[in-house]
């Protein structure tokens, strides 16, 4: 299976799992139903997110405090896509530094793909896109940018 459809596949589990409650989803709640803890913090500017994963202590995602709730919400997801990833390899021990720009690797490739999924499931957007709905107002609906959102119509061949 190819990584954005296995990222596509591990998103739509958990949601399954663990949100039943509407759009916009909340990565906040779910990391906490993952048994994880999220903890906003000020970073070096270089530096949009973390995961520390540690043998008998709880998951940690970190996440810059400076950048917007859309970004945070993003990054968020993006974390728990780390640790979905890891976590289905039996991996207990380790860590990740999302670096601004930094490189670009399956592993945050999955994570990227999984936080799209998670946080703007296909079949919602399709859905929205299909009753004439505009980027803007999809985007505000489930709380991404408007340029997460453009990216994943185009990922999605819908812009």
């Amino acid at each position: 299976m190819l990584v954005k459809e296995k990222a596509a596949n591990d998103a739509a589990d958990v949601l399954e799992a663990y949100w039943a409650a509407g759009y916009p989803v909340d990565p906040d709640r779910i990391a906490a139903q993952l048994d994880m803890d999220v903890i906003r913090a000020t970073f070096n500017e270089s530096i949009s997110g973390m995961l520390r994963v540690e043998p008998g202590d709880r998951p940690v995602i970190y996440v810059d405090d400076r950048d917007s709730e859309q970004r945070q919400r993003f990054t968020i997801a993006h974390e728990i896509g780390h640790y979905v990833e890891r976590n289905s390899r039996g991996e207990t021990d380790f860590n990740f530094i999302d670096r601004r720009g930094g490189g670009y690797d399956a592993h945050e490739l999955y994570a990227d793909e999984f936080a799209a999924n998670l946080l703007m499931p296909s079949h919602y957007v399709k859905q929205l896109h299909a009753d004439g709905i505009n980027p803007g107002v999809m985007a505000r609906r489930m709380n991404v940018s408007l340029q997460a959102m453009q990216i994943r119509l185009r990922r999605l061949g819908l812009l």
